[in-house]
């Protein structure tokens, strides 16, 4: 009998770490227990359960997760001179460079004891990444003298007198004894995560880790062959994959063993728990019968994952997952391999909304082969889930793992440093993917909101404008009764932001009393839209900007009385409009955001540079900039050329973005390269609720999108998930005197 010390040490992870390195020590956790089963006397050193165990982030932007190293090496010398040490090395350590954390607790060890074996083992556990490195790990680290690759409970004995490398066989998972941990100091343990969580500056997490949350896995390895999955190392070339699954009475007795250690909540790291029906049955069945809450961090096959199942997690689980990996069928099929049809996803998808089970389902984008389209195909499945059924979706770029398909083949470039890989950087193509995912990210906020109610108080206006998209109305106002039951009904719902419209909506006398209103039901950001003309009546100016709102957009058309005119139909309008302007700055509270709009027509689009000049003169830092839409009286005969309007808006914004805050409306990216941060696509307005003068309610972007058109060039384009395509305005016939002579060579197309 000898006596063993198994140490798990800190591990350093990055920033937007994938897998779930805080469950890292199961691996010496069930070692130590495979070793006290042996005969050996085992002491355990878990860095996770030390005082100074936490997670803190480094000057070089990695975390160090778990004790300090001089606080670990403190450890090693009040323990008993040990006759072998065994280091558990992780994914998380970065194989087979040499990681300093690991490095610095291998020197101290070395210096400690010299004279015993020090021995690195994956003591794989299943369920995370694995990294399939070559002998170059023993070169990396020096200070060991042997490495036990893969499985390590079944050789750890062979590993205590050899050198170099030995391979674990794969264990019988009924002739292990539950994980030791008894030998871990488990409220050290639950400060540990408490402080993970605290730190980590996740702002949600999908499985939860509070409480006494401890790992466990049923069974290891996956019969599935997904080109990026490093499952079942160690396999022979060719082959099959295969899942060795725990008995039920063994699982009995390691759910129990937790159970005892007051577990309250189980993190479940197998591959692939729900594969086998009977198995996950008795999984189910036990959980129930300890009431313990359950996470299944690596997920599920939605192929076979039932509505029953699902009804048996809801309440017990903190977020259900399942792996897409991509929209198209030909990519999973032909370079995945998933051996999954698209339409379990949705199936899920669905009885996850109807049961009540949050979903979260995984992607992926920039597979070898895969075209602009599929990954659109990608992008717009998980937006469609995400908007029909609430699903969660996780889009990550396709890394090749050492270990996996996607690394033997050669086909995506093989990296060093995976760690932000999968959330930041892309391995290859990286421009072009970065397009992608930067217009998803910007149309799933928008999706998620804040919502907003906009409010067209009146159609009536003093002005008449060429392009105005409700000029052939007739000139109401709205109901106020009507109008404040609108107010309170979105409030109810949650809705904190309005904007008030028309119209004119100074002409509605009702317009001061429905901010007041709404400010005093609890909307938090109120926005008044208006040509400002009334606003030149310094008395009512003072009244609307102390009345509740937050924002003031003065709608103007042209930086000097002739252009403007010439766009309003009033002569007067832009000196009254300039009036309105001083007055509202002169007694605006603190805090309220006045701006300016334009929309770009052929008459003005020429003078946008001139119109910004203007907004700063005249105390408006904020600028928007509106594209047609094909509205009310806006036609192309109204309408710029597009190009050549968006060229002028870029030179805008290189001269005046320091300045001033612009916004693009209405117009798609693609006239814009390299630009798109200021481009506001329609899709951006699908928490935006628009209630007519008549009380009709509409989704503002499904109102746009009756108007929207998408062309063959829309198909590749990486921000296609988020732009709703070209505007096709009315085809109405110009007046010999409007046409230019560039235009009888080529016509306006419309954006």
């Amino acid at each position: 009998m000898g006596r063993v010390l198994v140490l798990s040490p800190p591990a350093t992870i990055a920033r937007d770490f994938i897998d779930y390195p805080y469950f890292a020590d199961l691996g010496a956790v069930q070692l130590a227990a495979a070793l006290r089963a042996r005969g050996e006397a085992v002491t355990l050193l878990d860095a996770f359960a030390l005082e100074s165990s936490t997670l803190h982030w480094r000057k070089d932007g990695r975390g160090h997760l778990g004790a300090s190293v001089d606080e670990v090496l403190a450890h090693v010398e009040r323990a008993a001179p040990p006759d072998a040490v065994i280091v558990t090395v992780t994914p998380f350590h970065r194989p087979p460079h040499r990681d300093d954390v690991l490095a610095a607790v291998l020197r101290g060890v070395r210096s400690i004891h010299p004279r015993a074996p020090l021995v690195l083992a994956d003591a794989y556990q299943s369920g995370q990444h694995y990294v399939e490195v070559g002998d170059a790990l023993l070169a990396s680290y020096p200070e060991a003298r042997a490495w036990l690759k893969y499985e390590a409970e079944t050789s750890v004995g062979e590993a205590l007198g050899r050198e170099g490398v030995i391979r674990g066989a794969d264990a019988d998972l009924d002739a292990l004894p539950p994980p030791a941990w008894d030998l871990v100091d488990l409220e050290l343990h639950d400060r540990f995560r408490a402080r993970v969580v605290a730190r980590s500056e996740r702002p949600r997490w999908h499985f939860p880790i509070e409480g006494r949350t401890l790992p466990m896995v049923s069974s290891r390895g996956c019969p599935f062959r997904c080109a990026h999955c490093s499952s079942n190392p160690g396999r022979a070339p060719g082959a099959p994959k295969t899942q060795r699954r725990m008995s039920a009475a063994t699982l009995a007795a390691h759910l129990g063993a937790l159970r005892a250690h007051g577990v309250t909540r189980v993190a479940l790291l197998d591959e692939l728990v729900n594969v086998h029906r009977s198995h996950f049955d008795e999984v189910l069945r036990l959980v129930e019968l300890h009431d313990l809450a359950l996470e299944v961090p690596n997920g599920f096959r939605a192929d076979y994952l039932s509505r029953a199942h699902l009804e048996r997690l809801r309440g017990r689980v903190t977020t259900v997952s399942v792996s897409a990996e991509s929209g198209s069928q030909r990519v999973l099929d032909e370079v995945v391999d998933k051996q999954l049809d698209l339409r379990d996803i949705e199936r899920v998808a669905a009885d996850a909304r109807e049961v009540g089970v949050p979903l979260l389902v995984h992607f992926m984008i920039g597979l070898p082969g895969e075209t602009d389209e599929e990954i659109n195909a990608t992008l717009s499945l998980a937006l469609d889930l995400f908007d029909r059924h609430g699903a969660e979706p996780a889009v990550q770029y396709a890394t090749p793992l050492p270990g996996t398909r996607l690394a033997a083949g050669r086909m995506l470039p093989v990296v060093e440093d995976w760690g932000p890989r999968f959330q930041k950087v892309p391995t290859d193509d990286a421009a072009r993917l970065a397009k992608f995912r930067w217009t998803f990210e910007q149309r799933l906020a928008a999706s998620r909101g804040p919502e907003k109610l906009i409010m067209n108080v009146t159609y009536a206006c003093n002005n008449h404008c060429t392009f105005c998209a409700v000029g052939t109305r007739t000139q109401l106002d709205g109901h106020p009764p009507s109008q404040r039951a609108h107010l309170e009904r979105y409030r109810a719902h949650g809705v904190t932001m309005v904007d008030f419209d028309g119209g004119e909506p100074t002409l509605n006398p009702e317009l001061i009393p429905l901010v007041r209103h709404a400010r005093a039901i609890g909307y938090e950001r109120i926005n008044v839209t208006t040509n400002g003309r009334r606003l030149s009546y310094e008395d009512y100016a003072r009244a609307l900007v102390t009345s509740g709102l937050t924002t003031l957009l003065f709608s103007v058309h042209g930086p000097d009385a002739r252009t403007h005119a010439q766009q309003v139909g009033v002569a007067e309008a832009f000196d009254q409009t300039m009036a309105g302007i001083a007055h509202a700055r002169r007694h605006a509270p603190e805090g309220v955001e006045l701006g300016m709009n334009v929309t770009l027509t052929k008459g003005n689009h020429d003078r946008i540079e001139a119109i910004a000049e203007l907004a700063l003169e005249r105390g408006l830092p904020w600028l928007n900039v509106q594209f047609l839409t094909p509205f009310g009286r806006a036609t192309r005969w109204v309408a710029p050329d597009t190009q050549a309007a968006a060229d002028r808006v870029m030179r805008v914004i290189d001269r005046f973005a320091d300045r001033m805050k612009i916004q693009v409306i209405n117009l798609p990216f693609c006239f814009m390269p390299g630009y798109e941060a200021y481009v506001a696509g329609d899709l951006g307005k699908l928490a935006r609720h628009m209630v007519f003068v008549n009380n009709e309610t509409v989704n503002l972007a499904a109102y746009l999108a009756e108007r929207r058109t998408k062309r063959p060039v829309c198909a590749p384009c990486p921000h296609a998930c988020f732009c709703g395509g070209f505007y096709e305005l009315d085809d109405v016939p110009e007046p010999p005197w409007l046409i230019a002579p560039e235009d009888l060579v080529r016509a306006p197309v419309s954006g």
